[in-house]
């Protein structure tokens, strides 16, 4: 299993919580991550102030960080004022975590055959934290509106991929997760109460899937089934995701429940005599 850590990075440069406590950590690495992470969707472009200020970096911290991640070819200088963008050279970063990780490489081919076999959008999707993180995604015609992407973020405990994973791991690990989400309601029919989660992750593993109906998304209807890899101990989902406009939960359920269970042993048997 992949060792603990924290997911983020973020917060105050001089907060010292993870040097003071971890002598191998170099500050001037976490410096340049945080000035990565600082970019999103609704900061594409920064200059050193910004980035200073959404960092909580030093104003010339910010300026040597962002230029050596220009000098490393992680960032781009746009536009008459050379403001600063993430470079395609970060999705090298992307591409090389998909192409060397075994649950990836071994489940990709099982999802392109599920997206022809069905109706459906067809991901994989991991745990990060407490957030499940989709990493493949194959999208139907029918869902080309839905907002997900691939790297789309969402919290483990409210949806079917996220307690499918859940019903993976043992108990006690299951509540730390809990006891670390903010539950709370993302829509009318969302599962938040730890108690009613814990029983939809013991009925995950006695029926070998989840069907969630909108509970993260409205107009979603997603069944999906855990897969552990027995050499690293990480645990992923393979997901199906319908229009509820189109189909009822239990067309769905007719349709794919069976096929998303064989698929999971499937890639499961794979991953057990595969030793890369």
């Amino acid at each position: 299993m992949v060792s603990g850590r924290s997911g983020s990075i973020g917060g105050s440069a001089n907060s010292g919580e993870d040097t003071e406590v971890d002598h191998l950590i170099v500050g001037s690495v976490i410096k340049a991550f945080r000035v990565l992470e600082a970019f999103s969707k609704a900061r594409p472009l920064m200059g050193f102030s910004q980035i200073a200020r959404e960092t909580g970096l030093e104003r010339s911290a910010a300026q040597r960080a962002a230029h050596t991640l220009w000098k490393l070819g992680y960032l781009d200088k746009v536009g008459p004022d050379g403001e600063y963008r993430l470079s395609m050279r970060c999705l090298d970063l992307s591409q090389s975590y998909l192409a060397s990780h075994r649950i990836v490489t071994k489940a990709r081919p099982y999802l392109k055959f599920l997206r022809r076999k069905t109706n459906a959008t067809i991901a994989l999707t991991m745990l990060d934290d407490t957030n499940t993180v989709q990493v493949l995604r194959y999208v139907s015609m029918e869902m080309l509106s839905n907002a997900m992407d691939t790297g789309t973020r969402l919290p483990a405990y409210c949806s079917a991929s996220g307690v499918a994973i859940l019903s993976a791991m043992p108990d006690a690990t299951v509540r730390q997760i809990l006891a670390r989400s903010d539950l709370k309601p993302m829509m009318p029919n969302t599962v938040w109460h730890a108690d009613k989660i814990m029983e939809r992750v013991q009925r995950s593993r006695e029926e070998g899937y989840v069907l969630g109906v909108e509970e993260d998304f409205a107009s979603d209807i997603t069944i999906a089934s855990a897969v552990r890899d027995p050499l690293t101990g990480e645990v992923a989902a393979i997901c199906a995701s319908y229009s509820s406009e189109s189909v009822s939960p239990e067309g769905v359920i007719d349709d794919c429940r069976q096929m998303i269970i064989s698929t999971a042993n499937e890639i499961r048997s794979n991953l057990a005599v595969a030793r890369t």
